[in-house]
This record gives C-alpha cells, sequence and structure tokens, in this order.
C-alpha cells in the first residue's frame, strides 16, 4: 500500500504515487474513496509507472475524485493521514503491523447506524469483509484483539 501524493479528478488518466514501487504495467491499483462515499473506489490498469518519480498513467481514468499530498496529514488530524490509500491488486498484499508501540494493527468490520444530517434521518452501516491472497504480521494486540475482528455484522456475509 501506498499513498496519493497528489489529489486526482474524475476523468484524469494519470496520478503521482510513491517512487521506487514494484508497479509494472499491465498490474491493477485500487484506489480507497477520500470521501464518506465509500463506494467512490477507482480500480485502474497500469499503462506505464516511472520508479524514479511515481509518476502513474493508466489505460483508463478515473471515475472518482482522490484527496492526496506530498506530506502526511498526521499533525494536523491527530496522526491520521488522510491522503487516498493506493493498493496494489494484481499480486499478493501483505498487512504489517508496527512494532513500535505494541499495538500490531487491526482489520474491524462493523454494521453502525449514524446520523445523516442532510437527510435528517438514521443511516444503517452494514460491514462486509472480503479478503483473498492477504497475508497479515504483527495484527493483534496481546491479550486483548485479534487480527481481524467482527463486532455487530449481521447483514453482509464475509469472506476470509
Amino acid at each position: 500500500m501506498t499513498r496519493l501524493m497528489a489529489s486526482v479528478n474524475k476523468g484524469d488518466t494519470s496520478a503521482k504515487i510513491e517512487a521506487g514501487l514494484d508497479i509494472v504495467s499491465g498490474d491493477r491499483l485500487a484506489f480507497a474513496a477520500t470521501s464518506l462515499a465509500w463506494r467512490a473506489g477507482d480500480k485502474l490498469t497500469v499503462q506505464s509507472y516511472d520508479i524514479e518519480t511515481g509518476d502513474v498513467t493508466f489505460t483508463s481514468g478515473f471515475l472518482f475524485y482522490h484527496f492526496g499530498a506530498e506530506e502526511s496529514t498526521g499533525e494536523d488530524y491527530n496522526g491520521v493521514d488522510m491522503r487516498g490509500e493506493v493498493l496494489l491488486l494484481t499480486r499478493n498484499i501483505k498487512i504489517e503491523g508496527t512494532t513500535e508501540d505494541n499495538w500490531g494493527c487491526q482489520l474491524l468490520t462493523a454494521d453502525v447506524s449514524e446520523y445523516d444530517v442532510a437527510k435528517d434521518k438514521d443511516i444503517d452501516r452494514k460491514g462486509q469483509l472480503i479478503m483473498k491472497n492477504v497475508e497479515m504480521e504483527r495484527c493483534s494486540q496481546r491479550d486483548n484483539y485479534a487480527g481481524i475482528r467482527f463486532e455487530n455484522v449481521k447483514s453482509e456475509p464475509s469472506i476470509i
């Protein structure tokens, strides 16, 4: 996984991501949504990638806007980097937890209900995890939580 180094707009056929990655022509990249519209993600096929600059071009354009920035937004958002996440879909994925603070990492899937101010009503969000060919390392919290956790998931099936 890497981050968008600059924002992209709907229709753009190129993006700037981290340099020095093992990305080749024909790879598929997923761009996670950077808005509350959780389905506003893109999956694009790489046409070319410049390992020196991180510039990547695609065989088609983006369907959605994705936020990116050269530097992490962590200092502005209590440690959270808000830049769009970019995932390599073509080859196996490895999720590695941190060793710095013994928190590791955790994938949490949950059904939640939240109030939508614009619609003046509660909205139910249904959690689902579909994960294939993924390796997890250091992804749990000792004597506390497993690396994959389901909380109040009642409606959608998950596949691991």
